[in-house]
């Protein structure tokens, strides 16, 4: 039904872009609007920012004090953040390589890493503490993921710098985040090279390989986009408020170990809003869809504000007060953000976009 809706709205309003009959709408400056002004300037950011942990890292483990375990978690948090920014981009640059995987191996139901790591710990792997060799090996061992299993404890106490395995798990949280570090700054220089992949959709037509016209660049950001939401839903939110209050598990929320799920989910909404707005495509809304950029606007506002005001260690607070009930809304609210996005949005621009393999429709 959903598809047959969003067919109907593709057709309806696609008059709306108003091209000469005949000519296909050029979808070239809402692309290059994106690249320049959101994609380049927030995969920088993260290699920014991504670049503050090792130092971090190892002044919390030379000399552990209330400053430098403030001065990790902050430049963590900050991190995951900088990352939910530009997680939905899940093309080009953040893919190649396996480089999502390598930064964030979620979902994660069956508790891989935890039981890796814990086997490459207890066969004092000496190679966990060399970059060069973690970056071969599983994903699921390289990532700010992994960084949160060895730095953060069940209770989200940050116990990184101290223990028995000191030695071992600051060598350990060395090398992941100048892993880390590593690969944000490949995404970002792959991002920035003219050559790169950017010019495949800067000049997409008939004789790129990868995108036939201009629609087809747009529509590639466009359901990544519409992709991320799904995501934040079905595999961060769903699995963790579980069928009611009673049967919730706070622990499958992305981050929570660290404290941070509501603030990584927020940039990750944040992320996805910024670029949506970075196209300006309201040019190219008629009079009945113009309403759709703002109710947006105010929507991604909502969710995002009602995630950062869920503050401490969800794991511990999410059945007391109002967490359940405020995650519960957050997760109604980006299933109408999908569907806002995938149906009215991208039929008011004319795209034959909106559903991807991670969509159940």
């Amino acid at each position: 039904m959903r598809l047959t809706l969003f067919a109907a709205l593709a057709v309806t309003t696609a008059v709306a872009l108003q091209a000469p009959p005949g000519q296909a709408a050029d979808f070239s400056p809402h692309v290059k609007r994106v690249l320049e002004t959101y994609i380049r300037p927030a995969t920088q950011a993260f290699a920014e920012t991504s670049a503050t942990l090792p130092p971090a890292a190892e002044a919390l483990c030379s000399a552990p004090s209330d400053q430098t375990r403030e001065a990790f978690a902050a430049s963590y948090t900050k991190t995951l953040e900088a990352l939910g920014n530009i997680t939905f981009l899940r093309f080009g640059p953040l893919i190649s390589d396996h480089r999502l995987e390598r930064l964030a191996f979620l979902p994660d139901a069956r508790n891989i890493a935890q039981r890796q790591i814990r086997k490459a710990l207890t066969d004092q792997d000496g190679t966990l503490g060399d970059p060069a060799a973690l970056a071969g090996k599983s994903v699921a061992l390289q990532g700010l993921t992994a960084l949160q299993l060895i730095a953060f404890d069940s209770d989200s106490n940050l116990t990184l710098g101290a223990g028995d395995d000191k030695e071992a798990l600051c060598a350990y949280a060395s090398a992941i985040t100048r892993n880390v570090a590593s690969i944000a700054g490949e995404i970002a220089a792959e991002w920035q090279d003219p050559k790169g992949y950017s010019a495949l959709l800067l000049t997409a037509d008939a004789g790129n390989d990868q995108f036939h016209s201009s629609k087809e660049a747009i529509e590639t950001i466009f359901n990544a986009q519409v992709t991320g939401l799904i995501v934040i839903k079905d595999q961060e939110l769903l699995p963790a408020l579980g069928t009611g209050k009673d049967k919730a598990k706070p622990n499958k929320l992305p981050f929570s170990r660290s404290s941070n799920a509501s603030a990584y989910m927020a940039a990750e909404l944040e992320g996805i809003r910024d670029a949506m707005n970075a196209a300006k495509f309201e040019p190219n809304l008629g009079s009945d869809a113009a309403w759709i950029p703002g109710s947006l606007n105010f929507e991604f506002g909502n969710a995002a504000k009602t995630l950062r005001s869920l503050k401490g260690p969800l794991r511990q607070t999410m059945d007391a007060g109002a967490t359940y009930d405020k995650l519960n809304l957050v997760a109604i609210q980006v299933n109408s953000l999908r569907d806002t996005m995938a149906l009215n949005l991208a039929g008011g621009l004319g795209l034959s976009g909106g559903f991807n393999a991670l969509d159940g429709d």
